[in-house]
């Protein structure tokens, strides 16, 4: 059994955290949105782990039974209240995800694991409700992208979110998904080669992966059961 006290903790501390001005915030731009939506599709049963108060879930909802489960209460009244839609308060990390084995076509994991203290756990959960052809869906930020590496070589921390308990390269992040995940696809997007914002060179989706794995922001990945 879970302990209460402890999901509290982890509670109180992301309802602080994301109370500063993040409830209302995207993490990503138009092209990591638009993957997402074309990854989903449409006609799926859709269990969002890490919904938030529906940052993504608003883009992909409509034409898909959806429903999300966080840790975050507050961000689960908004939730609600913005899109309609069920969930349930769940931390992954220490709870069975409240659902029967085999339930959903997509499990949405966006942002997630590299908060968790055991994504292993919650990895297997996640595979036991998914149905036999079902997907996982996700993304974790490029810790190891160029622009972090050089951070480190000067002596910089990269990492600034307190929140952020593992770092995932293309390589761990293909490990940590192999062991319930086939056909593991990983997408890297967004960020820029050089520069930053309007008038920076972008991350071109046509480029090789090499290239796009030194510099995107983001991991979108995707595995199926």
């Amino acid at each position: 059994m879970p302990n209460l006290d402890t999901k509290k903790q982890v509670a109180e501390f992301y309802e602080d955290f994301q109370s500063r001005g993040k409830y209302d915030y995207f993490y990503g731009d138009e092209k990591r949105k638009n993957l997402y939506i074309q990854l989903i599709g449409k006609s799926n049963k859709i269990l969002e782990v890490g919904c938030r108060s529906g940052n993504l879930t608003q883009f992909y909802h409509e034409g898909n039974e959806v429903v999300g489960i966080d840790v975050d209460r507050n961000a689960l009244i908004e939730f609600e209240k913005r899109l309609s839609l069920k969930s349930h308060w769940v931390d992954v990390d220490s709870e069975d995800l409240p659902f029967d084995s085999g339930s959903f076509d997509i499990v949405v994991f966006s942002e997630v694991m590299e908060h968790l203290r055991f994504p292993q756990k919650a990895l297997a959960e996640i595979s036991r409700v998914l149905r036999k052809d079902g997907r996982l869906i996700g993304s974790v930020p490029n810790a190891f992208r160029l622009r972090n590496r050089w951070k480190f070589i000067c002596g910089q921390p990269f990492e600034t979110d307190p929140s952020h308990l593992r770092s995932y390269s293309a390589f761990t992040l293909r490990q940590e998904l192999g062991n319930y995940f086939s056909q593991i696809a990983i997408h890297p997007i967004s960020g820029h080669l050089i520069g930053g914002g309007s008038t920076g060179i972008p991350v071109f989706p046509f480029l090789p992966f090499v290239i796009r794995n030194l510099f995107a922001l983001d991991l979108v990945f995707e595995g199926n059961i």
